[in-house]
């Protein structure tokens, strides 16, 4: 999934790429450049743009049927960048993705029509599996939570998109490396992850700090940012941090919420999925004979120790009243936090209102030996997928749809959000921006995020959070547990997989 500043940029600058699919055009003539004689002005030939290769696809007028999510209660959600207000009201997301629409729709001569799918956490995946066991051919394409569409695409609820002839995995819009890694079986590929799915990116998280209480405490607002680009932002340092500061505001003896804390969160579970995902753990591995668990090792045993250094020390309030995101960002902006958990890039329009200065930061390594820092989508990251009652007649429209919407999303939307939003809108420094490109730039693999729930939470509850929110350290002894009961699940779930292929999907 990475793709840095200077690929962005310079996809701005190139002009379309000519797929291997396209054909020249009969009879076209090509000129030699003749070589200019001694003494002549030398002529610099004019650059001709590459042709479309989706310019002659006329669709007649065709419906492009999308299922969007638009889940309120997540913390970011992916309609904004899908469908958008449908009108151009001066906001430059949503102007972009306006005009992203209309050119698309011009170009193949598409109707969009959009649905709205607006389900809970709880019911998303059962709500998907409904609609397909009923047979219904509604949508070409849906938007959800990647952890539903793990268990349907394990199901065969959902199309597979491996052996298309349309999408190009390859191009920098499409994030093929992640999706290639969602794969249970070599040849099953059944979520869609790119640019068109912004969500991938806006749901990606990242800590934010109280930049005024850092210079207080510091002399510099570049206190973390120096260590962080150090390579020296570890575990360790930020629990240190965290006690450092804490201050008991109230003189009482106790430290509570109103009292000043390095880092606050929302408990030891979601918000302790991407300090785990941070420490680079490998979860699988995969061989000519499966996939197999892979992190029963030492280095599994320091993260749950580190783990508790982070969340169990006198420095981090993992309980406030308002047990929202919502109200940990009030936490934050009353000043009340040095660093403040859960929170992704996307929630940083949530936070321009702030009167002091807010700092992003990656979560930390596990310690200094840990080569690179490793950022967490989150298991409600909204994905695209195509469910399997699509006719199979109707795939290549679909493809050739996503296709181009995907290219010109990173035309398009991509640069206004990225870099003139979040980039310029939302924060206030260079190191900022430097930062929001280092957190883009190491998103790793959605497939402990994505498969959890699937898989029993034997990845990430039951090994490591829920000894966690317990505060044990002993990870040896709790895997030994619960070894047994977790390869019968991934066994079967890598059955059922092979089972899909097997039978044509």
């Amino acid at each position: 999934m990475k793709k840095t500043l200077a690929i962005l940029l310079a996809l701005l600058m190139l002009v379309p790429t000519l797929a291997s699919c396209s054909e020249q055009t009969s009879g076209e003539e090509t000129t030699a450049t003749e070589t200019p004689t001694a003494g002549a002005e030398e002529t610099v030939p004019e650059e001709t743009e590459a042709p479309d290769p989706f310019a002659d696809v006329d669709f007649g007028g065709r419906e492009f049927r999308f299922y969007t999510s638009v889940d309120a209660t997540d913390a970011t959600n992916a309609d904004k960048f899908i469908r958008g207000t449908g009108e151009t009201n001066g906001e430059i997301v949503n102007d972009a993705v306006y005009a992203r629409n209309l050119m698309v729709s011009e170009l193949l001569n598409i109707k969009l029509k959009f649905t709205e799918a607006n389900f809970s956490y709880s019911n998303h995946e059962a709500s998907i599996k409904s609609l397909v066991l009923a047979g219904a051919d509604e949508y070409d394409v849906i938007t959800q939570d990647i952890m539903a569409l793990s268990g349907l695409s394990a199901g065969n609820f959902l199309r597979n998109v491996y052996n298309t002839t349309v999408m190009d995995y390859d191009q920098p819009y499409w994030y093929g490396a992640a999706m290639r890694d969602l794969q249970f079986v070599e040849g099953g590929m059944y979520m869609l992850l790119g640019d068109y799915f912004t969500d991938c990116l806006a749901s990606a998280h990242a800590l934010f700090a109280n930049e005024s209480i850092i210079n207080d405490n510091y002399g510099t607002t570049e206190y973390i940012n120096e260590m962080v680009f150090d390579g020296k932002w570890t575990i360790d340092q930020m629990a240190t941090l965290c006690e450092a500061v804490a201050r008991d505001l109230n003189g009482d003896g106790q430290m509570t919420e109103g009292d000043l804390f390095g880092y606050t969160c929302i408990g030891t579970w979601g918000s302790a999925i991407p300090a785990l995902i941070g420490t680079g753990v490998t979860y699988v591995e995969r061989t000519d004979e499966g996939i197999a668990y892979a992190y029963n090792n030492e280095r599994s045993i320091k993260i749950l120790e580190e783990l508790n250094k982070m969340y169990w020390n006198n420095g981090t309030l993992t309980n406030i009243a308002d047990y929202s995101a919502a109200g940990l960002r009030q936490v934050f902006s009353a000043g009340q936090t040095v660093i403040m958990g859960y929170n992704r890039l996307g929630d940083l329009e949530n936070l321009r209102d702030i009167e002091f200065g807010v700092g992003i930061i990656p979560y930390p390594k596990l310690d200094e030996d840990q080569a690179n820092y490793v950022t967490s989508l989150h298991d409600t990251t909204e994905a695209g997928a195509i469910l399997s009652t699509l006719p199979k007649d109707c795939e290549e429209f679909v493809h050739t749809c996503l296709e181009v919407f995907c290219r010109e999303t990173n035309k398009q939307v991509i640069p206004q959000w990225y870099e003139n939003a979040l980039k310029v809108k939302y924060v206030d420094g260079q190191d900022d921006a430097k930062m929001i490109d280092l957190i883009h730039d190491t998103i790793t693999s959605p497939f402990a995020v994505a498969y959890n729930g699937t898989l029993g939470g034997y990845m990430l509850g039951t090994a490591f959070l829920t000894p966690l929110g317990s505060k044990l350290t002993d990870f040896a002894s709790n895997y030994k547990k619960i070894e047994k009961a977790a390869n019968k699940v991934l066994d079967r779930t890598y059955q059922s997989f092979l089972s899909n292929l097997e039978g044509g999907n």
